[in-house]
């Protein structure tokens, strides 16, 4: 009986994820994913030994593909359990939260409405697709039979032979694309305005704001969320104005308590969310719109906005209305999980603990930087974190990407803010990572800027080209009692600059030098020395000028500049980092 490379999928995994309006949806599409690996991974374990992952315990997030060494004539069975293990962990977390729906909602969610049913049996059980293959080694080396079943999962993969499902009606509010849930005879929009009536605002949006098909009840209503500390985009954003205002805040919370909104958090100095951290939550439009508070007290409400107005002066300025949501991948991992293969199962194995010994440490490097991990499994890492933050805890977590597993990773950070939808947000932070894919070697970040104004701004840089430079900057563009050391003009005249000088040469130094002497504060006891930082600048530059990586055609998908136009635009590159630094300074605010 010989041994077969046995590689498991199944998906959709990024259109699932992506589907949120709300963080906790964000985490719950993920940690169902999670949940259902390791139900697979646990049966792949009893039919053979699991080589990638290692394991599939509560330690770590389990990704999405498995590899186990299992006999041969025993490998299709091994696939028929665990993929009946994934269904039947699926259904176990979709009833969980169709039974938490109901407790909400009572006859809201009925057992036998014939419209309902179908609308949620056609929506759970034709979702996931399972993909697998397996190679007998008879002889040949691990390595070669892991390659051909590689191959024959990716045809498997591009074949899509599943059948498309009608979705008639209105559509749901996390997708756009499937039916909303409603009763035979009841229109989705009057089903959902008496759904949110009844379930609590945290829950759901008051006043029929938010239809949900049966994937969004099942995110909504997680058993997997139960009893999680989820931080909202407003808390993430809000995190470090609050950290600052904690010993000022007893007077406002005693006025958001007269407003009687709901409580998300034990935080005894702060159980609320962090969106009435900001004066434009303090309406009646947006508090019956958040929080179903029906004409609050004119007069409270005054008290609140004033007794905001003084926290924010004790605080040092109000909130950052933006914060980041952080993507991080390994390069090459397809290659480098290859390399390890072609070392045996045990070298496969040793990368994966590797690997999950990074996820281990990425969660613990993440605490001090306020961050709301979502997943953190393999070489991914997804998590929103404070605008200040986000820059340099993705330096971290690439640095211990590298120090644990040898290989090098990439980031994508979307800037965006806190009202912004979510799912867009991810969007954003997918097409940075993909802009830092395309730097030549990689190990490289990239920043997609959404403003509330629409206006978008894309930047890249390797990381041992930026190293503190970046931060740095961002202290210089700070203010503190005695003014920024460096005034915001600096960044703008560099943009300006750009087209007479786009190249990162000795003109451009020259020129950098005259700026920052004409724009930073002498008096000032951290301004920067106009030498010393023009010949970093310029060095910046020029490293900036060859990022570009280009596909055989010469097409930069990402909508990059050929090489040369690329080096050519140095400065400008270079400018947009300093309006950036100048913004993070900002707390997002020009």
């Amino acid at each position: 009986m010989s041994d077969a490379v046995l590689i498991f999928t199944f998906s959709p995994v990024q259109t699932f994820i992506a589907e949120a309006r709300r963080v906790s949806d964000l985490r719950a599409g993920s940690q169902t994913l999670v949940a259902l690996a390791r139900a697979a991974g646990t049966v792949l374990q009893q039919h053979g030994e699991l080589v990638y992952p290692a394991n599939v315990d509560a330690s770590q997030d389990a990704p999405n593909k498995l590899v186990a060494l299992v006999p041969w004539e025993r490998a299709e069975a091994a696939v028929r359990a665990a993929q009946a293990a994934l269904l039947a962990e699926w259904q176990r977390l979709a009833g969980a939260a169709r039974e938490r729906f109901r407790r909400d909602v009572g006859a809201l969610a009925p057992q036998g409405d014939a419209i309902w049913e179908e609308t949620w049996q056609r929506q759970t059980h034709t979702l996931w697709e399972v993909y697998w293959a397996a190679a007998a080694q008879d002889g040949c080396p691990y390595a070669e039979a892991y390659e051909q079943a590689s191959r024959a999962v990716e045809a498997a993969k591009r074949t899509r032979a599943f059948a498309p499902a009608e979705e008639p009606g209105l559509k749901d509010s996390l997708s756009g694309r499937r039916a909303a849930l409603h009763l035979a005879g009841q229109d989705a929009r009057a089903y959902w305005l008496a759904a949110s009536e009844a379930a609590p605002p945290a829950r759901l949006r008051p006043g029929g704001r938010e239809r949900l098909d049966a994937l969004g009840v099942i995110k909504r209503f997680s058993p997997l969320a139960e009893g999680a500390r989820l931080a909202s985009t407003s808390t993430v954003a809000s995190a470090d104005f609050l950290a600052r205002a904690r010993p000022h805040l007893a007077a406002y919370r005693s006025a958001v308590e007269a407003l009687h909104p709901y409580k998300v958090r034990g935080d005894p100095d702060w159980p609320y969310d962090g969106d009435l951290l900001y004066r434009e939550t303090l309406t009646p439009a947006r508090l019956q719109d958040s929080y179903g508070l029906q004409q609050p007290d004119d007069s409270a409400l005054e008290r609140a906005r004033e007794a905001l107005h003084h926290l924010s002066r004790e605080a040092g300025g109000p909130p950052s209305p933006y914060y980041a949501v952080l993507v991080l991948d390994g390069d090459d991992m397809g290659a480098r999980v290859a390399d390890g293969a072609r070392g045996g199962p045990a070298a496969h194995r040793r990368l994966s603990e590797r690997l999950a010994a990074f996820a281990a440490g990425a969660l613990a490097a993440m605490t001090p930087y306020e961050a709301q991990p979502v997943y953190a499994g393999g070489d991914d890492v997804l998590l929103l974190v404070p605008l200040a933050r986000a820059l340099p805890l993705a330096q971290v977590l690439a640095q211990q990407f590298f120090e644990v597993t040898g290989c090098t990773a990439s980031a994508g950070l979307a800037i965006a803010h806190h009202l912004y939808p979510l799912d867009a947000t991810l969007q954003a932070a997918r097409a940075a990572e993909q802009r830092a894919k395309l730097v030549r070697g990689k190990a490289a970040v990239g920043v997609r800027v959404v403003r509330r104004s629409g206006e978008t701004t894309d930047l890249r840089s390797p990381w041992a080209a930026m190293g503190d430079t970046f931060s740095a900057l961002v202290e210089l563009f700070r203010e503190d009692r005695d003014g920024p050391p460096l005034s915001g003009r600096f960044a703008y005249e560099v943009v300006g600059i750009a087209a007479a000088l786009p190249a990162a040469d000795a003109r451009l130094e020259g020129e950098l030098r005259r700026l920052l002497g004409r724009h930073r504060q002498a008096g000032h006891p951290r301004a920067p020395a106009p030498d010393e930082w023009a010949t970093r600048l310029r060095a910046w530059a020029a490293a900036l000028g060859e990022t570009t990586a280009q596909e055989p055609d010469g097409h930069d998908p990402a909508g990059a500049p050929s090489e040369p136009a690329a080096a050519r635009e140095a400065t400008s590159e270079l400018g947009r980092w300093l309006v950036f630094a100048r913004f993070v300074a900002a707390g997002g605010r020009d």
